[in-house]
C-alpha cells in the first residue's frame, strides 16, 4: 500500500485506489494480452470508419443520373394526289396519277413481314378504298395496281366521270392503320387536248441526269423532280429558247435532298424549246422536245 501512495496512486482517504489494485493483481502474460485485444481493436475501428467514408463517397458520385436521349416518334405518313387535281378535265385515253409522299419508304412486296414506315401503295380507278385492316387491300370492283413509283398511268381511260385513288398499304397489302389514302374525281373527255405525260428528273451533283425531255404537243406533263444535292437549291424552268427570254414554266426552287412534282402544259407547237435550273442556268440545261 505504501508503493501506491508514495507514486500517487492512493485514493479518499488515503486508501489505495480499487482500479488500480485490479491492475497491479493482473500477471504480465495477461496483460500483453489485453494489450494487443486493446490494439486490435482500435485498428478495426479505424478501417471501419475509411471503409464507410469510401462508400459514402461512392454513393454520392453514383447519384449523378446520366440523361436519357428524348425519342421521337415517327411521323405518320401521308399521301397526296398532286395531278389531276379535284374535278380536273383531262382527255381520254391515258391518265396518270402523280402523288405527293411522305414519311414512308416504298420497298417491292417480296414477302416480308411488316414493318413500321414502309410498304408500297395501291392504285385505284372507280373502285372504293378498301378500308378492313386485316384483309388485302384488293377492292370489289374497279381497277387497282400494286406498285412502288408516286406516279402510275391508267390506260385507255374511256370519256366520262371516273375516280382515280391511292392507298398506303403494308408489305402484305393490308392497309396501314390510320388509313392514309387520297381519291379525286375527274371527267375524262372534257375540253382538252394532248395526253397526260409523267416525266421523272433528278438533279445531282450540280447536274440533271438527263439533257432532253420529250413530250407529246399540248399534253399535261407532270415532273417528278428529285433534288438529291445535300443543301442545294435546284428547280425546273422551260423557256421558248436558251435566251430564257419567255418563259413557259417556272417551278418553285427546292433545297435538297427533298422531292417535288412540277406540272404544266407542253406548248400546242411541236419543237425544240428549252429547260434550266435558274440557280445553275450554265451547268444544268436541255431540250425540251414537243413532238
Amino acid at each position: 500500500m505504501e508503493d501506491f501512495r508514495r507514486q500517487g496512486f492512493s485514493g479518499a482517504g488515503g486508501q489505495p485506489c480499487e482500479r488500480y489494485i485490479m491492475l497491479a493483481s493482473i500477471s504480465p502474460p495477461r496483460m500483453m494480452r489485453l494489450k494487443r485485444l486493446l490494439i486490435l481493436t482500435l485498428v478495426i475501428g479505424c478501417v471501419a470508419l475509411f471503409s464507410g467514408a469510401v462508400a459514402q463517397e461512392g454513393y454520392g458520385s453514383s447519384t449523378t443520373a446520366t440523361p436519357t436521349a428524348n425519342v421521337t416518334p415517327a411521323a405518320e405518313a401521308n399521301v397526296t394526289i398532286t395531278s389531276p387535281e379535284e374535278g380536273a378535265s383531262v382527255a381520254a385515253g391515258n391518265v396518270t396519277v402523280a402523288v405527293n409522299l411522305t414519311n414512308f419508304t416504298l420497298v417491292e412486296p417480296t414477302g416480308q413481314p411488316n414493318a413500321p414506315g414502309e410498304g408500297h401503295l395501291h392504285y385505284y380507278l372507280d373502285a372504293v378504298v378498301p378500308t378492313n385492316a386485316s384483309a388485302p387491300a384488293i377492292p370489289e370492283t374497279g381497277g387497282y395496281v400494286i406498285s412502288t413509283n408516286t406516279s402510275y398511268t391508267w390506260e385507255n381511260v374511256t370519256a366520262g366521270a371516273h375516280n382515280l385513288s391511292v392507298q398506303v398499304v403494308n408489305n402484305d397489302h393490308t392497309p396501314i392503320i390510320p388509313l392514309v389514302f387520297d381519291t379525286v374525281n375527274v371527267t375524262v373527255g372534257g375540253n382538252v387536248t394532248g395526253n397526260a405525260t409523267v416525266v421523272n428528273l433528278t438533279a445531282e451533283n450540280i447536274a440533271f441526269d438527263t439533257d432532253t425531255i420529250t413530250v407529246p404537243a399540248g399534253a399535261n406533263v407532270t415532273v417528278n423532280f428529285d433534288n438529291k444535292d445535300d443543301g442545294v437549291p435546284h428547280n425546273l424552268a422551260v423557256y421558248t429558247d436558251s435566251s430564257a427570254a419567255e418563259k413557259i414554266f417556272v417551278g418553285e426552287i427546292i433545297t435538297g435532298p427533298a422531292t417535288t412534282n412540277y406540272t404544266f402544259t407542253a406548248p400546242s407547237e411541236p419543237g425544240t424549246y428549252f429547260f434550266r435550273c435558274d440557280v445553275h442556268p450554265q451547268q444544268m440545261t436541255g431540250d425540251l422536245i414537243v413532238e
